[in-house]
């Protein structure tokens, strides 16, 4: 018998049929002549037809927002890294991360990057990106100035609200007494076109008066001060020097560029009346949201969002800047209990939000189309002194009459002067409602930094000339 093959075949199943050889020089060529070739002479087709296209016939004839998608991400890329760059190497000077991320927002404008490599300055913040840029770096606002209403409302008056209020009330008059003389100086060649002689001279007394509450807790949390007697006090100095000043900012903002009296009136009316619902019926309210909301962080994170950016709309509607809005919510807030979300609402904003901030400061800094000339120097100059004194001599006097030790009363002096971040903020505003010219902005804004800058070699300064009265005490 003939064996059974134990092999079996699927039934309609076919064996697999050998590959057939291939000449691959041949089949090179015929990929070119069948794939490159058409593919190469289509793209040629489409560049040809989008080059010769005349406006009017369907063709945009500006470009859309994808046409710079590129430049946006690169743009978002570059910013971010370079805040944190120079804020590092600002820390490692042992200066406040705030300098680095001022100075880098600085070398990113016209002024640095548009002076040595002026095609790359257009490239990356094309003036079709701008808007984009700025709603980015007014959510930064919103959030710090949200940050900063809840740090002054978690630092305590107890025990030391007279002195306190004495020495924020000599730090505010100092230098507002120097803004308003200023004003009387520069207000012909130096003001903005909207501004009036005294709405100006109240726009630089209140910028001169400006300490920068969120500046002065890093730096005392750097230095180990945060939870020492004078630490304590100088952020009880800020925070109530601020409000008085933000509260002067706003009426002068209110006042501002209005059409009639009638209209400022409203403006200022309606401004009181938000910030009296604000605080006698929102506080409370938002005090038992929050605390019904125990434990439910994300919902709690949500209203928290949403009520900052309904605040922040409902300043603006009225006719002042969002940031009023912001400011008076994180006052409204509980303190305390929404510490995490106010970290994280930091944590972000900080780096990827306000950089924003800095960069368009940076890109309305223009020093060479400003005129940097003898005369802006001296302007700057004069403007510094002005702003150091006021802020140094004042606060100095009335903490040694308030019982502190001189180098207790410089040290605090010295803390007080830093502006920073703040008194950028305040320097866009007037900027903004057309308070500020071109060349007093550069000068405004090199002033925030100097004298941010010049805090911590001040400190050390006053550290040093103290151990050593201390070593020659005790060799005494």
């Amino acid at each position: 018998m003939t064996p059974v093959s134990t092999d079996t075949v699927e039934v309609g199943s076919r064996p697999p049929e050998p590959a057939p050889a291939t000449n691959r020089g041949v089949t090179v060529v015929l990929y070119v002549l069948t794939a490159a070739v058409p593919a190469l002479a289509a793209l040629g087709l489409l560049v040809a037809m989008g080059t010769s296209a005349r406006p009017g016939r369907g063709t945009p004839t500006g470009s859309g927002p994808a046409d710079h998608s590129v430049q946006l991400f690169v743009s978002i890329a570059v910013v971010i890294l370079a805040a944190r760059l120079f804020g590092r190497l600002a820390k490692r000077l042992g200066q406040p991360q705030v300098v680095g991320e001022i100075f880098a927002g600085l070398c990113l404008g016209p002024s640095v990057l548009g002076a040595l490599v002026p095609g790359a300055g257009s490239w990356l913040f094309p003036v079709e990106l701008r808007p984009v840029l700025q709603g980015l770096a007014d959510l930064g606002l919103i959030a710090l100035m949200f940050v900063v209403g809840q740090e002054t409302r978690q630092t305590s008056l107890k025990g030391q609200g007279r002195v306190a209020t004495a020495i924020a009330h000599a730090g505010i008059a100092g230098p507002f007494l120097g803004g308003a003389l200023l004003a009387i100086l520069l207000y012909r060649d130096w003001a903005g076109p909207q501004a009036s002689p005294v709405v100006f001279a109240m726009f630089l007394g209140s910028a001169l008066s400006i300490t920068a509450f969120p500046v002065l807790a890093r730096i005392l949390a750097e230095r180990g001060m945060l939870r020492t007697l004078l630490g304590r006090l100088s952020m009880l100095c800020a925070a109530i020097a601020d409000v008085v000043a933000w509260c002067l900012i706003a009426a002068m903002t209110a006042v501002a560029g209005r059409d009639t009296p009638a209209r400022a009136v409203l403006t200022v009316t309606l401004v009181i009346v938000y910030g009296a619902a604000m605080t006698w019926l929102a506080r409370p309210w938002l005090t038992r949201v929050f605390a019904a909301l125990e434990g439910r962080e994300e919902m709690r994170l949500l209203v928290l969002l949403a009520g900052l950016l309904v605040s922040a709309a409902a300043t603006s509607a009225i006719g002042i800047h969002a940031i009023f809005g912001a400011f008076l919510y994180g006052l409204c807030c509980p303190a305390g209990s929404l510490t995490r979300l106010t970290e994280r609402i930091n944590s972000v904003s900080g780096v990827l939000l306000l950089p924003f901030f800095f960069v368009g400061t940076g890109l309305r800094t223009d020093i060479w189309r400003s005129g940097f000339d003898t005369t802006l120097l001296g302007v700057t100059a004069l403007v510094i002194v002005v702003a150091m004194l006021g802020k140094l001599t004042g606060p100095m006097l009335m903490a040694r009459a308030s019982g502190l030790s001189w180098p207790d009363s410089a040290t605090l002096g010295v803390l007080l002067n830093a502006r920073g971040l703040t008194e950028l903020v305040v320097l866009n505003l007037g900027l903004a409602l057309g308070l500020l010219s071109d060349r007093l902005f550069v000068v405004l804004v090199l002033m925030a930094l100097v004298t941010t800058a010049a805090t911590a070699p001040l400190l050390g300064l006053l550290d040093r000339v103290t151990s050593h009265r201390d070593r020659s005490g005790r060799g005494l």
